[in-house]
Formats: C-alpha cells, sequence, structure tokens
C-alpha cells in the first residue's frame, strides 16, 4: 500500500516536531523511501531523507510528485520558495531512526490492507472489516443502506447517549432529513468521493463516502468523529476501506440474488395472476426452503403519499431487517411476505420490528392475519390490502391497519353490495323503526341498549336513564311489534347484525 503525503505528514507529525512543511498534493501516493544521494538524484513518487544541508539548487531539482524529508537540530529553520513537497523535521533523534519509522508507517498500513483482503478472500464479513479498521480511524465506525438503517458497525456504544442517533429514533429521524438535505449528499449527484457531515445536529461530524452496486449508490460508510478529530489522512483511508466493503456487497449480492430472484419472480406470479397453478407455486417455494408447514405474514405499504422513501428503498430495509422475507412493488404498493418460522419471529415480532420505521418514514401499512401454509398468500395479500385501503377509509389518521382491526366493517361492506342494508335486515326491525318516527317513540335504540347488554335488564335501564318498570313496559311493545319473545340465539344474532347494517347503510 502506498502512502499520500497527508497520511505520511499526520504519521510523522505525531512522533516529531515538525518545524515547516510544504506539500504540493495531499493525495500524492508514495513508494518507499531512500537516503537522498545527491549524485543519483531523485525518482518519482518516491520519499527521500536526508540531514545534510542542501544548495538550493537541490530544492528546484525536486520533482513535484516527490517528497523530501529534512532532518535537522534547528527549529528555527525553515523552507526556502519554490515548488516542491518537503517537511522540515526539527528533532535530536537521526535520519536513520525517521527512515525505520517511515518504514514501520508502511508496514502498518499495509498489514492493514492486508488483512482488508484476506477478510474479502476468505468470505469474511462487512463487521470484520470494520473490527479491523476501527483502531486504523480511532472513531466509531458503520455502514448503512440508503434508508439509514444499520448493516454494519463498530465502536457506536462508545458515543454518549445523546448522540446514539441509532437507537434514538427521534434523533435518528432528525438526522435522516438533515442529512438528505445537505448538499453533499443529493443522490441525483451521488459521488464516490468522501464528504463531510457537520456536527450541530447529532453534537459529532461525520466522514462519509457512499458505497456503490451497479453504479448506483446503495450503502453508506460513515467515520463518526468521537474523541480523534478527523484529519485529512482520513479521506484518503477512508477510500481504502470502501472499496472492500463494496467487493463484500457484492459478493453478498451475488450470494443472496438467485434466491432472492426466484422468490421475487414466485410472489409476482402470486399477486399478478389470480389464476395461478398454486401447486406449482407450493413446489417452487418448497425448492428455496418455504415449506409448506411455515408460517407466513403478509403487509402492504403505500408508497405514495408525504414519504420521501420510494418502493425499492423499502423493499430493501424490509429484506436486510428481516433476511427471511420477499418484497416487491406492485402497483403503487410494496408488498411483503415474511415467514415467520424461518425468521423465528411471531407476528407481533415484525410488527414492533417495522413501526418506528413506518412512522418515522410517513409510511402507511395493512398487515393481514398470519397463515400456515402456501394456499392462502394472494388471499393474504389481499387481506393486507383491505387491511390498508379500508383502514385508512375509516381512520386515516393511524399509520398502521391490522385486517382483524377491519373484519366486521369489510363483511358489512361487502354484504350491501348486492341488496342494500335495509333489504338485508330483519324485517320486523323496519317496523320498530317507523314507529319511533311516527310515535316519536324509542324501541330502536332500547332494543339495541339491551342487546348490547346481552339481555340484562338492570344494566340497559340504568344505561337508558329509565326506571326499570318503564324499560319492561318498552320491552314488551317491542317483542309485540317483532313478533318474538326474543330468546332464539339465532334471531338475537340476526338483530345485531340488522343493526349493523342499517348503520353501514347511513355512512
Amino acid at each position: 500500500m502506498q502512502l499520500t503525503s497527508i497520511l505520511l505528514y499526520q504519521n510523522l507529525k505525531e512522533q516529531f516536531h515538525i518545524a515547516d512543511y510544504r506539500l504540493l498534493s495531499k493525495n500524492q501516493p508514495l513508494a518507499r523511501p531512500f537516503f537522498f544521494e545527491a549524485d543519483k538524484g531523485f525518482k518519482n513518487n518516491h520519499i527521500y531523507l536526508t540531514d545534510a544541508i542542501l544548495d538550493l539548487d537541490v530544492f528546484s531539482s525536486i520533482p513535484e510528485d516527490a517528497v523530501l524529508i529534512i532532518c535537522q537540530k534547528d527549529e528555527t529553520s525553515h523552507l526556502p520558495e519554490g515548488r516542491f513537497s518537503c517537511l522540515l523535521l526539527s528533532c535530536h533523534t537521526s535520519v536513520i531512526h525517521v527512515f525505520n519509522c517511515i518504514q514501520s508507517i508502511f508496514d502498518y498500513y499495509e498489514e492493514w490492507e492486508g488483512q482488508l483482503v484476506s477478510i474479502c478472500h476468505q468470505n469474511g464479513s462487512l463487521s470484520d472489516l470494520l473490527e479491523i479498521s476501527q483502531p486504523v480511524f480511532k472513531n466509531p465506525l458503520c455502514i448503512m443502506n440508503m434508508d439509514f438503517s444499520l448493516v454494519a458497525h463498530r465502536g457506536l456504544s462508545q458515543l454518549p447517549e445523546e448522540q446514539q442517533i441509532f437507537e434514538n429514533h427521534t434523533l435518528r429521524l432528525d438526522y435522516i432529513h438533515a442529512l438528505i438535505q445537505d448538499e453533499n449528499f443529493h443522490l441525483e449527484d451521488a459521488s464516490p468521493k468522501p464528504f463531510l457531515f457537520p456536527a450541530y445536529l447529532t453534537g459529532h461530524r461525520s466522514l462519509n463516502i457512499r458505497l456503490f452496486l451497479d453504479e448506483k449508490p446503495a450503502y453508506q460508510l460513515s467515520i463518526l468523529e468521537n474523541g480523534t478529530p478527523l484529519t485529512d489522512a482520513d479521506w484518503y483511508l477512508i477510500t481504502i476501506l470502501a472499496h472492500h466493503a463494496e467487493y463484500i456487497l457484492h459478493r453478498m449480492q451475488s450470494e443472496s440474488s438467485s434466491r432472492s430472484t426466484t422468490l421475487q419472480s414466485i410472489f409476482q406470479s402470486v399477486l399478478s395472476d389470480c389464476t395461478a397453478d398454486y401447486m406449482g407455486i407450493s413446489h417452487l417455494l418448497t425448492n428455496v426452503g418455504w415449506l409448506a408447514e411455515h408460517t407466513y405474514l403478509c403487509s402492504v405499504i403505500q408508497t405514495e403519499g408525504p414519504s420521501s422513501l420510494n418502493g425499492n428503498t423499502i423493499c430493501q430495509y424490509i429484506k436486510n431487517k428481516f433476511p427471511a422475507s420477499c418484497s416487491l412493488v406492485f402497483k403503487e404498493y410494496v408488498v411483503s411476505f415474511y415467514n415467520e418460522t424461518l425468521l423465528k419471529m411471531e407476528a407481533e415480532d415484525i410488527f414492533r420490528g417495522l413501526v418506528y420505521f413506518i412512522r418515522d418514514s410517513m409510511l402507511k401499512a395493512g398487515y393481514s392475519r398470519s397463515m400456515c401454509g402456501h394456499m392462502n398468500l394472494r388471499r393474504q395479500y389481499l387481506q393486507g390490502l383491505t387491511a390498508l385501503t379500508l383502514g385508512l377509509e375509516i381512520r386515516p389518521q393511524l399509520w398502521i391497519h391490522h385486517f382483524n382491526q377491519i373484519a366486521l366493517p369489510y363483511i358489512l361492506r361487502q354484504s350491501v353490495k348486492t341488496f342494500p342494508g335495509h333489504m338485508l335486515c330483519y324485517e320486523k326491525l323496519l317496523d320498530l323503526q317507523k314507529s319511533d318516527k311516527l310515535q316519536n317513540t324509542e324501541y330502536m335504540k332500547t332494543l339495541r341498549v339491551y342487546l348490547e347488554h346481552n339481555l340484562n335488564t338492570v344494566q340497559s335501564a340504568k344505561a337508558l336513564f329509565i326506571h326499570r318498570s318503564t324499560f319492561l313496559y318498552r320491552l314488551e311493545r317491542i317483542k309485540s311489534i317483532l313478533e318474538t319473545d326474543l330468546e332464539d340465539p339465532d334471531e338475537l344474532f340476526y338483530l345485531n347484525l340488522s343493526f349493523r347494517l342499517l348503520d353501514n347503510e347511513e355512512m
């Protein structure tokens, strides 16, 4: 690994006093050092050391891509004018010691790079890369998806509580919005170069670089300044780490793409083809390890609205959060299927895992019921879609809607598609309704309260704020009009349902 001139400077500054320096380029790559010999001159891209007093014409012969290091004891010396790169060290150690120190600097970074290469070639993980890199950067490191979900990290626990942007959901959302608005971050101008994010929000600066897959920004590597100030050298070192992180990400993508593509193809058929061969789909799912005895859940997330996240970003977030899941953009929704058995989760665990993401991203979601097997997968999608659309109609202020919460309103709406509620309800109930209008009675209200209190006369009378004898008189009149004794369970169920059918007709 070659050092850059700024990396050389930063490391030497930690060990020696630098009386003066000039660097034509901070990013000039440099090979291992030589001792300067006047009769041999300079080679390009190299470091040279000397403790001799040099004539001015020597400085004019230094190539612009070489760096000369002068070791001396006089702290008041300074460099002559000219276009050359040079470090003037004021130290009492020998030039040989400085030479050996520079060799050690090369050895240190070459060993680090060798470890990075070894991890990449031995199927290591992103976490492995960050673990061996944190001592190099001396600050916490993390790799995030473009939706800012953590993929790998090292040292985040060192951050003070008020700076825990990935643990504090409110702070994380503020950080996301601020970073998105930062002029260096705009995705349409995606650049592979590092960029600095200031400390005004989280209390620490971060040096960031995008990681690309298929020539598109897919992840972000960040150094979070905590205790050790970020240096110009970090701008070079983060590009080295990013290169190896991209290698692992491409390998991970290659390993998962076949299985993910297969799952997406299967579920695309489930969603788009209502006549699909479910026995064939079951066989295909079994081949990728999603078995008929497994339990599945479906979510449907609305992509249109105030959220700044697109469908593919939402899919990627869910994939990272729940490995045993499959998400795809279908029409204007993100539809996700979760294998609860492989995830070793129940539906409630999945709900909790997504609740902050849905809320903070200003999304709207509907969930199906959990079901076992492959035969109901399309029906689960329809359940999730119904939960979302009907839930938004009934309770638009909520972010999340569950099918269980809207099942009864759904049944009532389905039942009146052919006939209105007054044509489906208990026929004699209309006579009660007519009596209330013509004679100003309260028979409908009285019967409804009676049914709601499970035929308890005392509690019903209290709820209506009338005397028990008054209630019993009304009840006898109701039974007479309905021509029933209100004892048949089926009849009581029909009456309860009839009230809801009429309610639904009035909406």
